[in-house]
């Protein structure tokens, strides 16, 4: 029997680490296939149950020294994030003091003394999860960065080691001590990312109701939503939601599908018509019938498919794999070969040529170039109240050809207004008689009067109040019957048609004689909507529309905001099918607020949501706007372009040292003129390099928009 395990594998540090996984499980028969994500770590692994357990799996991935255990187990996570501050904390002074006391001018036998003490603190302790790391090269055959970092220091720690008791000096103890403590704030950092991104789909689960009142020879019974079957037949009263997928069997009721396709109004549904779990009943009362288990239902197939989107590789993963598979090894062999080479000139001078190549290739500079311009990117985006969470926003930003737009809550507010009201008679007495019939009205039009009519103080007193699924509200004032609802209705009951000219987005208050009030609705459009659709044309892009709403609803706001392309009536398969088929084209942008956008968020080149939206769309999104505004969006774009310019820029430093200082760390000047790279002078040169990366990245700081 196949069976799928959902394992969080521990100390990946980059996409080769996950590929050597990947490569080395695979070699066994019984696993038959392997998705594992270096972000978030997780991993998802199909295997033949008969022939190796999950927990067989669990030991494999632990010795190949990444320590992997069952993804709902969080402790051992917590503990792996904690140690690495721990580690970080006592990295930090011990880098500091050496460095204070090197470039002080300290050179006592004393003051060595204190930096050699202090190095070999920061050397055992600190980089212990460096050297477990590297211990994966012995069964995987893989390299990574974990023994370029453990090598380095390393021969640098030894080195003056060496030295200081050989009474020598040019010790090199802050140069180890500044990779330990650089490379270990940028694993703290990926590892709370990783944790928090591990976490983002749990909202979605939240989404059903943890219990289910299902109906069994007559009687009602809770039980909860993971124990329903095919078959079960569940009751559902206004103001809950349903519980499963199915088929209504029995009765009546509006219900509110936004989470699904979008729309602000509910929908009318009887016997016979298909529900998805999640749905809130707004008036009415239905017995659903599960057309499939629990495990079957809507919301956890999204589940899987936004798991499985999440396990794919970027382009930069697949570049990164080739990168670390090659110059990782290239290093290594390279300062075994010079080594050997300078022998004849000397165990010491060898020594020094090996842990100078070590040293000088150790990745500060190419690990500072991206992560380093992405901070002060993230920085300035804060500051103009965006977050960005996403780094392969700043690289895909440049390759966008669509921006599509959810409509409901992204181009409008998803809030119903009364955009204006016509009212025959006494002002006062006829808008206090429709703020009486809609208080506690959920539904969202109800809502919206009253919000109109809210300055008025309602002094009417009802003697009988009904709500009437597909029309509206009837009510007894003074016994005489007065009703509030669709025009269609109130049209009915008057006896006439046409009474006013527009139909769409219209309710009415009438009594049995004549028409009182007609209310004109709409959705109200984002500030600066308009505004912010010409400049995203202005920068090559196509603006489109890809909504759940009625096609009049999705035409209206097309026209008004000069958008020529647009979809309405999508499910959140077909906008995510939608997304796929746009991006053969180009790059793709989403922006979206819904959970019902979660799929299209993520089929998306990347994605955009706001800080009202809902809970999923905030954790899926790759941008979250924090202010109520889409001017957000253009300055998106802004630091992205500026962002990836400078990441271009650091990288060109970061790639000249190398391919400079690592031949004459390998001694090539050396026959000529007689240059030698110590190991101090290569670590002056990976700060100057990482330097030089720093004052750039901080121009970011300061970038105007």
């Amino acid at each position: 029997m196949v069976k799928i395990a959902k394992l969080h594998i521990d100390g990946m540090h980059c996409s080769a680490c996950s590929a050597s996984i990947q490569s080395n499980l695979e070699k066994n028969s019984s696993i038959l296939n392997t998705k594992i994500n270096a972000i978030s770590g997780k991993a998802k692994i199909s295997y033949e149950e008969s022939q190796i357990s999950e927990q067989k799996i669990i030991e494999l991935i632990t010795s190949y020294g990444f320590p992997a255990s069952k993804d709902n187990s969080k402790e051992r996570e917590m503990a792996y994030i904690q140690g690495l501050k721990t580690r970080l904390l006592v990295a930090i002074p011990c880098f500091l003091v050496i460095f204070v006391l090197h470039m002080g001018g300290f050179h006592s036998f004393w003051s060595s003394a204190v930096e050699l003490l202090l190095a070999s603190v920061a050397q055992i302790y600190c980089a212990m999860p460096f050297y477990k790391g590297s211990m994966s090269f012995f069964k995987t055959k893989v390299a990574d960065m974990n023994v370029l970092i453990a090598l380095g220091t390393s021969a640098a720690y030894l080195y003056s080691v060496y030295l200081f008791f050989s009474g020598a000096k040019g010790y090199y103890f802050e140069g180890s001590a500044s990779v330990i403590c650089f490379v270990l704030l940028g694993e703290y950092l990926k590892s709370k990312a990783k944790k928090s991104a591990s976490e983002e789909l749990e909202v979605l689960a939240k989404i059903l109701p943890p219990k289910a009142r299902l109906l069994k020879e007559d009687k009602k019974e809770w039980v909860a939503i993971n124990t329903i079957k095919k078959g079960d037949k569940c009751l559902v009263v206004s103001g809950e939601k349903i519980p499963l997928d199915g088929k209504i069997i029995q009765g009546e009721a509006e219900v509110s599908s936004a989470h699904i396709n979008g729309e602000e109004l509910p929908s009318v549904l009887r016997e016979g018509s298909e529900v998805i779990g999640g749905s809130v009943v707004i008036n009415g009362e239905i017995i659903v019938e599960s057309s499939k288990d629990s495990s079957d239902f809507f919301v956890y197939e999204m589940l899987d498919l936004l798991e499985l989107s999440q396990t794919q590789k970027p382009p930069i993963g697949i570049l990164a794999d080739k990168i670390a598979s090659v110059f990782v090894p290239c290093i290594v062999l390279l300062a075994l070969v010079a080594f050997l080479f300078w022998l004849q000139e000397g165990f010491a001078f060898a020594l020094s040529i090996a842990a100078s190549i070590l040293v000088v290739s150790c990745p500060c500079a190419l690990g500072l170039a991206v992560p380093l311009a992405i901070v002060c990117a993230s920085m300035r985006a804060k500051r103009n109240e965006i977050l960005i969470k996403s780094p392969d926003v700043y690289e895909k930003a440049k390759q966008i050809k669509f921006m599509v737009f959810d409509k409901t809550g992204t181009l409008t507010k998803g809030e119903i207004i009364v955009q204006k009201a016509d009212i025959f008679g006494d002002k006062k007495e006829i808008l206090s008689l429709s703020k009486a019939m809609q208080e506690d009205n959920p539904h969202p039009i109800g809502k919206a009067i009253l919000e109109y009519t809210k300055e008025f103080t309602t002094h009417v007193v009802l003697q009988k109040k009904e709500y009437l699924i597909t029309k509206g509200v009837k009510a007894v004032f003074n016994q005489e019957e007065y009703y509030l609802g669709s025009l269609a209705w109130i049209q009915e009951i008057l006896g006439k048609e046409d009474i006013v000219k527009q139909e769409e987005g219209v309710v009415a208050l009438c009594n049995k004689k004549e028409l009182l009030a007609v209310f004109y609705l709409k959705d109200s459009l984002r500030k600066n909507a308009k505004e912010v659709i010409d400049c995203i044309k202005n920068l090559g892009i196509v603006p489109v529309i890809l909504s759940g709403d009625n096609l009049a609803s999705v035409e209206k706001i097309a026209q008004e905001l000069g958008i020529k392309e647009y979809f309405a009536q999508t499910t959140p398969l077909q906008k995510s099918q939608k997304i796929g088929e746009l991006k053969k084209l180009g790059g793709v942008c989403f922006v979206g607020d819904g959970i019902n956008d979660a799929l299209a968020l993520e089929e998306s080149s990347f994605g955009i949501s706001f800080a009202s939206a809902t809970e999923l769309a905030k954790e899926i999104g790759d941008v979250l706007l924090l202010k109520d505004d889409l001017k957000g969006i253009v300055e998106v774009f802004k630091i992205s372009f500026a962002t990836l310019k400078n990441i271009k820029e650091n990288l060109f430093f970061a790639y000249v040292y190398n391919v400079v200082l690592i031949p004459i760390a390998a001694g090539v000047l050396y026959p000529f003129v007689g240059i030698v790279l110590q190991p101090s002078l290569a670590g002056a040169a990976m700060a100057f390099s990482s330097v030089s990366v720093v004052l750039n990245a901080l121009r970011i700081s300061r970038l105007k928009l």
